[in-house]
């Protein structure tokens, strides 16, 4: 990835930073409960957890690509003007967290959001935004025009029984109507496109897949009949999703897949017959199609590539890799320069006379930086790295400064080492990845995992074996896998499916030479709340066990002689570990306690000096280790992307957002 200028990208937090460090400075001993009577804790503001411009669409109109933001509130559609290398607009949306749908059609740009239950998801702008209406319960992934101005849509409808929809809003009526939904065992649509005759719709199961869901499938719905049939090219139908549907031009329709690897399937939109198919090398996800002529470019989403391909010839060559492992949302072509984003925010142009790449932080260029969703925290040496899209915030607290590290993806949970280094899981088949404060210049990525463990949702380090555990949730296929990895070996061990080939890992602790998994499934319906220990030297199953939880295990923690956890539903429970090691040995759920009033969805626990505290979007607890009875030591109203993350540094001092805001909690 391009270097970060820190005198560009540091963001100074003032006397701010230094009155953190009087109120935290040295503590004396770790936490320990505070006596009845006791003072409360101390809390201090850090500022933004993680500030900047995530992104996730861009359309390029005239010389300006639109781009649409992602996990900021509110959600933005910022023009950058390829021109000046400049952000000459921002647009503020009422509702909606990830802008995905992006199109343009006579100049104007339409939208759909994710995240708006019962209010608007798609709108127009032309200067003006104007909010056109709702796709009924749907996360709107993907819009596309017809000639005639008809918008079309689809997206993400959890739990509805007949599958993900395609949607029309009508320039004539102005309602949104259902066109068709012929795949209801799709976990979600993707893809749209429409011409004079026929909508298009991309379907699959890239998120909450396995268990018969349907795989990449692509249907042509006849616009003056209503006549809907599966066109799905062959060599496309064994992978997980249609990623991209783009009309280029009367004679050509370019439909790209995720899989393991990636198809580019070329038809005829006359007739839909299947002009060329080819895999495309080493490749996950293809998106964002441009053509001129014979040559067609796009990209492969997760690993930054630029591909063009010969229409005459089926040369496929890489071109640049403007970003390297840049994640990319977006491709548009003003003459003979390319232009391009990924998440993370940035902005690359490709000259395609020099072949030239110059690439533009889009904060730099003027974006309005703001604190996104918090998706990890951890804490050590006077360092708090937040993970966001895209990106690590590294707070430093001496210099009272907030540095910008690239990673490509989600940095799902993290974990520092006594000697200062960052382990990370990231985020979508990215892996292990590592940073070393003085000697890395930004983190860079040490092992990678099977393709379809593709989601890190826990990161833990063995004090007995120095090893590090990972949880991870397999999105495509169900289930998840249990790994361990000796940090700078490059070579992770996987064990797929410990709990079943339908329960996640989501929660993994160590204690007593063990690791203790708690499983989670990502469907409403099947196993979950799993138990099971293991010897991670050995890379063997000790025990395992069903529960009567009702729930998946959202966090698990050891202390002393007991396992403590929490499900996803805020229910504590323990189990007494004497003896766990022994042949025979039957693990028995112990006390219970029902938290849901102070922890909310998804709570997370830790345990630090004898104590044991817990952390969920609402609040930040103590939990009496006898009684399980919880004491709220801060509100927090915390917004975070997928549960909220709880970290303590070396002094005892916790670190956990607060709405958005980084704080240092001294208990």
């Amino acid at each position: 990835m391009p270097a970060v200028n820190p005198s560009r990208r540091q963001l100074l937090l003032g006397t701010g930073a230094v009155a953190a460090l009087s109120v935290l400075g040295p503590p004396a001993a770790a936490a320990a409960p505070a006596a009845p009577g006791a003072e409360g804790p101390e809390v201090t503001g850090l500022g933004p957890g993680n500030s900047d411009f995530p992104l996730m669409s861009a359309t390029l109109i005239d010389d300006t690509l639109w781009i649409g933001s992602r996990n900021l509130a509110p959600a933005r559609v910022i023009g950058y003007h390829l021109p000046t290398g400049r952000v000459t607009a921002t647009v503020d949306l009422p509702t909606g967290n990830f802008v995905q749908g992006s199109a343009a059609h006579g100049g104007v740009l339409h939208l759909g959001v994710t995240d708006a239950p019962g209010a608007a998801n798609l709108y127009r702008y032309d200067g003006t935004l104007t909010a056109l209406g709702s796709v009924p319960g749907a996360d709107v992934r993907d819009v596309a025009v017809a000639p005639d101005g008809t918008v079309y849509a689809t997206g993400r409808q959890k739990g509805r029984a007949a599958g993900p929809g395609l949607y029309a809003w009508s320039p004539a009526t102005g309602a949104v109507t259902e066109v068709a939904s012929p795949a209801p065992n799709a976990t979600q649509g993707r893809a749209v496109a429409a011409t004079a005759t026929h909508a298009y719709l991309g379907v699959g199961s890239n998120l909450a897949g396995g268990g018969g869901a349907t795989r990449a499938s692509l249907y042509a719905v006849d616009r003056a009949t209503g006549a809907v049939s599966d066109i799905t090219p062959p060599d496309l139908r064994g992978d997980t999703i249609i990623r991209r549907i783009t009309v280029l031009g009367d004679d050509l329709l370019a439909v790209s897949t995720e899989g393991a690897p990636a198809h580019v399937a070329l038809l005829d939109p006359a007739d839909h017959r299947v002009l060329r198919s080819f895999a495309v090398p080493g490749t996950k996800s293809v998106t964002n199609f441009q053509r001129r002529g014979d040559t067609l470019w796009f990209t492969s989403t997760e690993h930054g590539v630029l591909w063009r391909h010969d229409l005459a010839t089926g040369a496929l060559d890489q071109l640049a890799v403007p970003v390297p492992d840049g994640n990319s949302w977006g491709l548009g072509r003003l003459g003979d320069t390319l232009a391009g984003v990924t998440e993370g925010g940035t902005v690359w142009t490709l000259d395609l006379g020099t072949g030239a790449v110059a690439t533009r932080d889009l904060v730099e260029a003027g974006a309005p930086a703001a604190a996104q969703l918090g998706m990890s925290v951890a804490a050590r040496a006077g360092r708090v790295y937040v993970g966001g899209n895209g990106s690590l915030a590294l707070h430093d607290l001496a210099a009272g400064t907030v540095r910008k590290l690239p990673v490509p993806g989600e940095a799902k949970d993290t974990v520092v080492l006594d000697d200062g280094t960052l382990y990370l899981g990231v985020y979508s088949s990215q892996g292990i990845w590592r940073y070393r404060p003085g000697s890395d210049p930004a983190p860079v990525k040490e092992a990678a995992l099977p393709q379809e463990q593709n989601r890190p949702q826990v990161i833990r380090r063995d004090p007995d074996s120095g090893l590090l555990l990972l949880g991870v949730q397999a999105d495509t296929t169900g289930g998840g896998s249990f790994v361990t990895y000796r940090p700078g070996s490059g070579r992770p061990t996987v064990h797929t499916d410990p709990l079943g080939p339908e329960q996640l890992v989501r929660a993994v602790a160590a204690g007593h030479g063990q690791a203790f998994l708690g499983g989670d499934n990502a469907r409403p319906t099947g196993p979950r709340g799993d138990l099971a220990a293991w010897d991670p030297v050995a890379g063997r199953e000790l025990w395992r066990t069903a529960t009567d939880l009702g729930a998946g295990v959202s966090s698990l923690a050891v202390l002393g002689n007991t396992l403590y956890g929490l499900t996803v539903n805020g229910r504590a429970f323990t189990v007494d570990l004497c003896g766990s090691r022994r042949a025979g040995f039957v693990p028995v759920i112990g006390r219970r306690a029902d938290l849901g009033a102070v922890s909310g969805a998804n709570p997370r626990l830790l345990a630090l000096g004898g104590a044991l505290y817990g952390v969920s979007e609402r609040s930040l607890f103590r939990l009496d280790r006898d009684t399980l009875a919880a004491t709220v030591l801060v509100g927090l109203d915390a917004e975070w992307y997928s549960g909220a993350r709880l970290a303590a540094d070396e002094h005892g001092v916790l670190y956990t957002l607060r709405g958005r805001e980084l704080i240092a909690v001294r208990p």
